[in-house]
């Protein structure tokens, strides 16, 4: 095709799309300032416009967002080959999160991405490679400023594309790549609004928002193609004022991917068509001009009731010379005349059309706002089936947001491995860290972190909780991971700050517990702290004990009622807490009672052994001496 051909394919895709444009160009008119009344019933009569797809919008927008920050990585990158293990994904999703976060600029661009799929229902983001930075480069693209073929279904299967941009001559000639010479640049610049451009409507619209009626000549319009051929795909730059020049020698995709820089979302999933889906303001434009109807008829009839008519039952002349003023004494006998009131009340019908449109989109306000035909309050079951069914389709919606997110991923990552590949060290928990390059392979499967229904961090740390709840002591559940996901849910740093392998808690208790017992020892009482590890602590004091006994070297006098006294203040304290681990403790603290008495009178008959459902099942409790001992016979 040469570029004769190819430019008129690309007028007649213009051509094919005006209504669609215009339609655009409305919406947009519609959500910022509102579509004006035509026929007002008097001069002054209200001219109010209701914003319901702007707000339904904005308090969609939390929701999107929130799938990229409800939990720490953007990413989960999961191991595809046996070359791969858990560890070098975990690296790669770190580094991947790191390069993605702080050193691109994804946060802003995504939330305009968002933006525009919830306004036209379908985004566009263009993904390159920013050399001058060294880092990931992500441009919004208006859906506008996209041409593709009438007939195409999705943007992996078109057979061309155009990204229409927009330069000042300043930006222009910034670029060194571009042709510099003084008359070619003045024979491009334009007023940026020709049909050439594709978006005459939505640009018109929005000058008139921005307060700009005219934007002048300071305009260049490129439009950057990308077409295919046998050898794969090819870009070409140049005006579409000067069509048959180049604005810089064609170029393959210079990418390992092979394809071009663009990634699209869709919000909805109908029948095929790059213009088939549609956004919140398609959905709930005639809502909006239903709501903005009585919204100001509302204002017309409070203006009725506060300012009545008049009427009288003589003749009243000279009219213009009267002044209706609170408080005045007319000479004349006048009236109001009574106005009816309205068959239905207009806050009930208000609220009624917003709920309509709402539910349209399941904007999830658990139905809280809905119109009912008693005044009993909701309950937790209603609240909790309307949720359910609400989040079912946001759910959806998130899911099919998603699908893009992933495609966004791995054209991201592929620049990464290509560009970035020797640039191992990360931000990590408050430290640099170098990350193992043999983890920066495409060795993995990439998808987005959480789940659609996990829409804000606070969700998923109440799933955790409750997870926690359910399987707390179960013997088929890892209770340490299980410790681990809720910390994870609520800061993943605090797994590192805070978890300890049960082994380590205990030793650490045990040590502490060998220490306080030096200093009983010494004569100095020893506190017993809330946050204490009883049952630890008891061992280590029972495990003293018979040591000692070993040695032949029992403790006895001030040193023995100073240990009593501080294990049974650690058994009052087990006891509230762990009933089970208490009488355990228990037992094992009047046996070595017991022993201890008789060896201090060898004489005196000492009393029967501990009952069999009272000793120690616990062997951290058990001695081999003690055990084996029994009771002297005389």
């Amino acid at each position: 095709m040469t570029r004769s051909e190819f430019l008129h394919s690309a007028l007649h895709a213009i051509e094919s799309r005006s209504v669609w444009e215009r339609r655009q160009g409305m919406f947009f008119e519609m959500r910022h300032h509102g579509l004006r009344r035509r026929n007002k019933p008097w001069p002054g009569a209200s001219d109010v416009h209701f914003p319901l797809a702007d707000s339904v919008i904005e308090r969609l927008k939390p929701a999107y967002f929130q799938q990229l920050y409800a939990t720490d990585l953007v990413a989960s990158f999961v191991p595809s080959s046996k070359d791969s293990t858990p560890a070098m994904a975990q690296s790669a999703a770190q580094w991947f999160d790191f390069q993605l976060r702080q050193r691109s600029n994804f946060e802003g661009e995504i939330l305009r991405a968002i933006d525009g799929l919830l306004v036209s229902g379908r985004s566009v983001v263009k993904v390159t490679w920013n050399v001058q930075d060294s880092a990931l480069d992500l441009t919004w693209v208006p859906l506008a400023h996209l041409i593709v073929p009438a007939h195409t279904r999705e943007l992996e299967e078109a057979d061309w594309l155009v990204h229409v941009q927009h330069w000042s001559p300043d930006a222009y000639r910034r670029e060194n790549v571009f042709r510099q010479e003084a008359d070619f640049v003045q024979s491009i610049v334009g007023t940026g609004q020709e049909r050439e451009s594709g978006s005459a409507s939505v640009r018109e619209a929005k000058l008139i928002r921005e307060g700009i009626t005219h934007s002048g000549n300071e305009t260049i319009v490129l439009w950057e193609t990308w077409r295919r051929d046998a050898d794969g795909w090819y870009c070409e730059l140049f005006s579409p004022l000067r069509p048959e020049e180049n604005i810089r020698p064609p170029y393959r995709a210079p990418y390992l991917h092979r394809k071009p820089p663009f990634v699209d979302f869709v919000y909805e999933l109908k029948e095929p068509g790059w213009y088939s889906p549609r956004g919140v303001i398609e959905l709930v434009s005639v809502f909006e001009a239903e709501l903005t109807k009585l919204l100001n008829e509302k204002n017309d009839a409070m203006t009725l009731y506060n300012r009545p008519l008049f009427r009288t039952t003589s003749q009243m002349p000279n009219t213009a010379n009267l002044r209706w003023v609170p408080g005045q004494i007319l000479p004349y006998a006048v009236e109001p005349v009574g106005m009816p009131q309205p068959p239905i009340s207009f806050d009930q019908q208000i609220v009624l059309v917003r709920d309509l449109a709402e539910g349209r989109v399941s904007v999830p306000d658990f139905g809280m706002s809905q119109v009912r035909a008693t005044k009993d309050p909701r309950t937790a079951t209603e609240i909790q089936a309307i949720s359910a069914a609400t989040g079912q389709s946001s759910d959806l919606r998130l899911r099919i947001f998603r699908q893009g997110l992933g495609r966004l991923f791995r054209m991201s990552w592929s620049l990464l491995l290509q560009y970035a590949s020797t640039e191992l060290e990360v931000w990590l928990d408050g430290q640099m860290v170098s990350i193992p390059s043999e983890a920066l392979r495409d060795l993995y499967r990439i998808v987005p972190s959480g789940n659609a229904d996990g829409s804000s961090r606070q969700s998923l740390f109440q799933k955790a909780v409750a997870r926690m709840q359910l399987f707390r002591g179960d013997d088929f559940i890892d209770q340490g991971e299980l410790r681990k996901s809720v910390l994870e849910a609520d800061d993943s740093g605090l797994v590192k700050r805070l978890y300890r392998e049960p082994g380590i808690a205990a030793a650490d208790q045990a040590e502490r517990q060998a220490m306080e017992i030096t200093v009983l020892r010494l004569g100095f009482p020893a506190p017993v702290k809330s946050h204490d590890d009883h049952a630890a602590h008891l061992r280590t004091v029972v495990a003293y004990v018979l040591h000692q006994m070993q040695l032949g070297q029992p403790p006895k006098g001030s040193e023995l009622q100073m240990l009593r006294q501080h294990a049974d203040q650690h058994l009052a304290a087990l006891r509230k807490s762990d009933p089970p681990a208490a009488k355990e403790a228990a037992s094992a603290l009047r046996e070595i009672d017991r022993v201890l008495a008789s060896k201090a009178n060898p004489d005196t008959k000492s009393e029967p052994p501990v009952a069999a459902a009272d000793a120690p099942a616990n062997p951290a409790y058990q001695n081999p001496e003690i055990a084996g001992q029994q009771p002297s016979q005389d």
